[in-house]
């Protein structure tokens, strides 16, 4: 998660959207920062040069360059956007699935245990008072678990207003609007502890429902469903 004070983005688990988002992203600065050197260049020598063509009309070969030039930067970012937008939204063949459901202003999560038993936990913001050391304004009282290296169906959905479920080590943002249902692929590759908070301004207590999923190999996960909704 993200710590006081860090220059870097949050480390992500899930590593083939996170890798590939991440390339993308230091792809796009990197055409960013050359056109505008590119430009602020230019703007210097036009400013500083004595040659200046004030009479100039048009010139077809310079009018073609900076027509072509722009929709091939485009299309070579057009490629693996396409690309990441498959990957975040392609669902494969799940394993198991869970949804989560927005209320003002908590979340809760349903899904089935091992006897086929729909299990509804109400996950609210932690009020601090024991001594175990807990994150302020991010952790809960009922965490959301789920296993790691398992093909996971995430369903989204909320019951008064508009919520979106965020998870940035996820890479994971989904909008949670009431009577629509929404889904997105999660896999995740190691073990441990996401945060994250409701991402859509929804009401006077929008900042105190946190987000909080604990993902724990298969064994360990398969335990917890045992002992879970008896």
């Amino acid at each position: 998660m993200a710590m006081y004070g860090s220059k870097v983005f949050q480390d992500w688990i899930y590593r083939e959207i996170g890798d590939s988002l991440n390339s993308f992203y230091h792809y796009m600065m990197l055409v960013a920062v050359f056109i505008v050197c590119l430009v602020m260049y230019f703007l210097f020598r036009i400013n500083t040069s004595y040659f200046k063509y004030r009479s100039l009309k048009h010139r077809e070969v310079l009018e073609w360059i900076w027509t072509i030039v722009p929709m091939v930067i485009l299309a070579v970012l057009w490629v693996p956007s396409v690309r990441n937008l498959y990957l975040m939204n392609h669902i494969g063949e799940p394993k198991w699935s869970f949804k989560a459901v927005g209320h003002q202003w908590y979340w809760t999560y349903e899904f089935t245990n091992k006897k086929y038993d729909q299990v509804v936990l109400e996950s609210y913001m932690d009020n601090l008072d024991s001594d175990e050391f807990k994150y302020r304004l991010l952790d809960v009282d009922q965490r959301m678990v789920a296993p790691v290296n398992t093909q996971m169906r995430v369903l989204v959905s909320s019951v008064d207003v508009l919520h979106s479920f965020a998870l940035p080590s996820c890479m994971l943002k989904i909008d949670a609007i009431p009577g629509r249902m929404t889904q997105t692929p999660l896999l995740i590759d190691k073990s441990g502890v996401c945060y994250g908070q409701c991402s859509e301004l929804c009401g006077v207590n929008h900042s105190f429902m946190p987000i909080v999923v604990e993902f724990i190999p298969m064994d360990v996960f398969l335990k917890w469903l045992d002992v879970t909704g008896d």
